[in-house]
């Protein structure tokens, strides 16, 4: 099935192009291949190695290309992050998304991987190239998605923007505040607890799965048959909105390790991910594929600024968040969960017997909980 290239707006008085291909000159194949396909759909694109001006200074046809474009592709290689000059494109792209309160760039990941996107540009949604090439289909039309949008200022997309701020929020008093605090005391009275660290199979952690799909197995054994259900933990219960003795219930799962080793762990999807997921699929809510990527990353960070606060201090040292990439080489969401599992939990059980200091997410926070601004 061929790609349906969106409408294009047509180009505003100043622009000239509609994507300006930031590269590095040993990546010149790579983003000449990407410059024909566009062109050949339509797009006005402008590559340096053929529209950079002779006689006009590097830095001067840098800033020209970026001001006459609507949108700024990055190819983001290993040899863009050696650059000198692809980080100053960066830095003028990003200021001209400030001063028009627009997004504009528009990040390809080629070679490298998520955590060595430079930190300027890391909350801002990417297209992983690595598994797809340039011809197939869902490559193009997520290209041609990015560069035909509409540029609709910041301040009119707040709505659909901040909405991982409010489910963050609504997930921690809804949930997690009610049952974090007395979570370590009901693992220890499960049977699956033992007092010898050295034997220790299980943590009592909350492990909180925020997979980049956003999509949320009905059970995990669904996602990977090497993790099966294996009992529950007593319920908690608590008067909560008019549900007098409310139960909160939570699944211990048998995890089997590649060395056929076998673990337990309480574990569970970031529910909210899940509203993530529906909003996208729905047509109600405007919420495309690049937006709900861009809300799953803001959601997690949020999240774990709110659980390491110091004014949450029950919650610490009783989670552990876990952000995966879900999306296969083959469209499916069937990761190996069991291998990211096993390897964390023995993880844990190490940091037990050795007694150093817990660890709360895969990832640090990006930013102090107290320099949030929390009534945004």
């Amino acid at each position: 099935m061929a790609s349906v290239l969106p409408p294009m707006k047509a180009l505003s008085e100043g622009e000239k192009w509609h994507a300006f291909i930031s590269y590095h000159g040993r990546d010149t194949d790579q983003a000449t291949e990407l410059l024909e396909m566009l062109e050949a759909n339509g797009f006005k694109c402008h590559l340096a190695d053929r529209d950079f001006i002779a006689g006009v200074s590097v830095p001067d046809n840098i800033v020209e290309a970026v001001k006459g474009s609507r949108r700024m592709v990055l190819l983001l290689t290993k040899n863009f992050l050696t650059s000198d000059w692809t980080k100053f494109e960066i830095i003028h792209g990003v200021h001209k998304s400030m001063m028009h309160e627009k997004q504009t760039l528009v990040p390809i990941l080629y070679d490298i991987q998520e955590a060595e996107i430079p930190d300027i540009i890391k909350n801002i949604n990417y297209i992983d190239k690595k598994h797809m090439a340039v011809t197939d289909k869902e490559f193009k039309d997520r290209v041609f998605t990015a560069l035909a949008a509409p540029n609709i200022p910041m301040q009119a997309a707040l709505d659909v923007d901040k909405a991982y701020h409010g489910l963050a929020w609504s997930y921690f008093y809804g949930y997690l505040k009610l049952i974090l605090p007395g979570f370590k005391e009901r693992v220890k009275k499960s049977e699956y607890w033992n007092e010898d660290p050295t034997k220790r199979r299980i943590v009592p952690r909350l492990i909180i799965l925020l997979p980049d799909s956003c999509f949320c197995w009905s059970t995990l054994t669904e996602n990977d048959p090497k993790v099966t259900s294996a009992g529950r933990l007593e319920p908690f219960k608590a008067n909560r909105a008019g549900n007098v003795a409310r139960e909160y219930r939570n699944n211990v799962y048998k995890v089997e390790a590649p060395d056929k080793e076998e673990y337990y762990c309480v574990v569970e999807y970031a529910t909210p991910l899940l509203s993530m997921y529906e909003m996208q699929q729905g047509n109600i809510a405007g919420l495309d594929y690049v937006q709900k990527r861009f809300q799953k990353q803001q959601f997690a960070t949020n999240l774990g600024q709110i659980l390491s606060h110091e004014h949450a201090k029950e919650c610490h040292g009783t989670f552990l968040l876990l952000s995966y990439n879900d999306e296969m080489p083959d469209g499916s969401y069937k990761y190996p969960i069991s291998e990211l599992l096993t390897t964390k939990i023995k993880e844990l059980l190490h940091e037990e017997v050795t007694k150093k200091p817990p660890v709360d997410q895969d990832t640090p926070a990006t930013a102090a909980m107290d320099q949030m601004k929390l009534n945004d």
